[in-house]
């Protein structure tokens, strides 16, 4: 059999966005079990968050089948910011002032404009 006898499934798009929503969300997990894990010498944080990494790599590649990469990494990076700076707060007792909200809220506008860019091609 040669490789033109096999056709091959292109992802959708539904399926690349799912890729990439496990991948935001198991950053998340890696990047909390970072803070508990102090400097990768506490096993079991640092078995989590290397997991979780890992796997977050892998959809985030699976994922770049069908999302531009610019798109993806800002939109993977804008919300990562914004999601670990809500549970630094509600989780680990951290507190941000009115430069921190600014800042995020620049980051929020900056990825809303490049995803609207990004459909319009």
């Amino acid at each position: 059999m040669n490789g033109n006898a096999i056709e091959k499934k292109e992802m959708s798009k539904r399926t690349a966005y799912i890729y990439f929503a496990i991948c935001v969300l198991l950053e998340q997990v890696g990047n909390y079990y970072i803070s508990f894990s102090e400097g990768y010498t506490v096993l079991y944080p640092t078995v989590m968050s290397c997991i979780a990494l890992a796997l977050c790599f892998f959809f985030f590649g699976k994922s770049l089948k069908v999302i531009n990469l610019a798109i993806a990494y800002a939109v993977w990076t804008g919300v990562s910011i914004i999601f670990l700076a809500i549970l630094s707060v509600t989780l680990l007792g951290a507190h941000l002032n009115i430069h921190d909200f600014i800042g995020m809220g620049i980051i929020l506008v900056a990825v809303i404009v490049m995803n609207l860019k990004g459909e319009a091609e």
